[in-house]
């Protein structure tokens, strides 16, 4: 049915935000995540290849693109204001990349391509769902979000240069969702090729 692919796809980030919600347990985020996961094994075509591609291109591009640029970022802010200090911390430096860039990279990754496939969105609009909760999760953060406004050159530079990255984030994730389904697609081609052929033979006067 064709409602089922959206639906699902709603349901499952549905599922997924409330299990990351700060105010249930542990064990009822695991149980919100696995109806997430079932409802999109059930509805959306594919879900588990889907999801595999999104995570894996969101963690390569969170770990390349968006963790460093966010390091960048903090670093010009820091540099910028007078009162904070401006040396790298190694262990700052590695939960940018890791926790945020790799682990929420990934995360974003997969909400983009089930949404890709879930709404049948095109590849470059699908590239905005990722930036978009970059954003997101930038604004939640009441510390970070404080530092963009009232730290470094202002709102004015830190806005736009925070910006910059959750969009060069999504748009590599973008290019390299792509890469992957169309590797998928090339392997699919030959095995059509051949079910379409076998079944000519076994029943040839359909030819």
């Amino acid at each position: 049915m064709k409602w089922k692919p959206p639906v699902g796809a709603l349901l499952f980030i549905a599922f997924l935000a409330l299990a990351a919600s700060e105010s249930v347990g542990a064990g009822v985020s695991l149980l919100l995540l696995a109806m997430g996961i079932g409802v999109g094994w059930l509805w959306i075509p594919g879900f588990g290849r889907t999801s595999l591609q999104g995570a894996v291109a969101g963690a390569v591009a969170g770990l390349l693109v968006l963790g460093p640029g966010l390091r960048l970022a903090m670093r010009v802010v820091a540099i910028l204001d007078s009162i904070r200090p401006q040396e790298f911390s190694v262990d700052g430096t590695l939960f940018v990349l890791i926790g945020v860039g790799a682990f929420f990279g990934g995360v974003f990754g997969v909400i983009g391509n089930v949404s890709r496939v879930g709404f049948g969105l095109p590849a470059r609009a699908s590239g905005l769902i990722p930036a978009l909760l970059v954003g997101l999760m930038i604004g939640l953060d009441s510390e970070l979000r404080s530092e963009i406004v009232e730290l470094g050159a202002g709102p004015w530079l830190n806005i736009p240069m925070f910006a910059a990255v959750a969009i060069a984030y999504g748009m590599a994730w973008t290019g390299l969702t792509t890469s992957f389904e169309r590797r998928h697609l090339a392997k699919m081609q030959p095995q059509n090729a051949f079910e379409s052929a076998t079944m000519t033979a076994a029943d040839p006067g359909e030819s």
